[in-house]
């Protein structure tokens, strides 16, 4: 008797969800398996990212159009400057397509050119680059007399990497080595003078200074804009996270213009490269001390 009562006096109890749980629940839940609803969403950001413009043509022609109102934003939205290392690529497609052309046009003169001559040539090669950042940095926001935001970084780092760039192909021309070429050693051009042969050209000595000459003249004009696109870098970003990396830079930079001086005589093989890019090198002095 006893186990019957308790038995059928035991309560049984239902839990019920709430109204506003389950409403909640039901009407926001997707519909989507969430891993296949990810990739959707990573596939429309794929699709939606516009794909880069020609570096090339934007520089030589499109930064100085003035109806081209697209090519500043073309500028800072290129996935192939985003990082150093995606900017050093870019700049090393630049210079060896530099080279290309000056070879070529060597080839078409048929006249033995000194090694400075070459190097100056390479330069040279490099001027559109110059006024193209130049036309990039002096754009101003229409009916304003402010300059247009967030190009810093990549006009700073292209004219970085591109002399960078430069220096290292001048050191491996000069010591007979192609560190890209497969075999070893590049054999040497036939239309650049050995070292023998510009002692025995009487010309030669007049020539090496032109040059000279023309190619410090060039690197004044470079150390101007590279000295503003840093300043406007600065100007864009974190200064003190920076610090580190712009130390390093310009560590490396000074070696660099060190070693070009002592290898071709610009900027006066007695100051060493001290001439050279003084005033870029000075303003990322400066910011490394200012974070210090």
């Amino acid at each position: 008797m006893s186990s019957s009562s308790s038995s059928s006096s035991r309560v049984t109890y239902t839990l019920k969800r709430r109204r506003d749980a389950v409403s909640s629940s039901d009407t926001e839940a997707p519909l989507t398996p969430p891993r296949k609803w990810a990739r959707q969403g990573r596939g429309r950001g794929i699709l939606a990212e516009k794909p880069d413009c020609d570096l090339d043509e934007l520089v030589r022609r499109r930064i100085f159009d003035s109806k081209d109102h697209t090519a500043i934003d073309d500028f800072k939205n290129m996935k192939r400057l985003r990082r150093d290392q995606d900017v050093l690529r870019v700049a090393q497609e630049i210079i060896d397509q530099v080279k290309l052309t000056v070879k070529a046009e060597i080839q078409q003169a048929a006249t033995k050119m000194l090694e400075v001559e070459l190097y100056l040539m390479w330069l040279q090669g490099l001027d559109y680059v110059v006024k193209g950042v130049t036309a990039v940095l002096d754009t101003t926001i229409p009916g304003t007399r402010r300059h247009m935001s967030g190009v810093g970084r990549i006009s700073f780092s292209l004219l970085y990497h591109l002399m960078e760039t430069f220096i290292d192909e001048v050191n491996s021309h000069q010591n007979g080595w192609s560190f890209r070429h497969p075999v070893g050693p590049a054999e040497a051009d036939p239309l650049i003078m050995t070292l023998a042969e510009e002692c025995n050209d009487s010309n030669s000595d007049v020539r090496s200074e032109e040059a000279v000459c023309a190619a410090e003249h060039f690197f004044e004009r470079y150390d101007k804009i590279m000295a503003t696109a840093l300043r406007r870098y600065k100007s864009e970003c974190n200064q003190k996270l920076m610090v580190i990396s712009i130390d390093r830079k310009e560590e490396s930079l000074s070696r660099g213009c060190c070693l070009l001086s002592e290898q071709t005589g610009f900027g006066s093989t007695d100051d060493m490269g001290f001439n050279l890019l003084d005033e870029t090198r000075d303003a990322m002095t400066k910011w490394k001390l200012e974070g210090q």
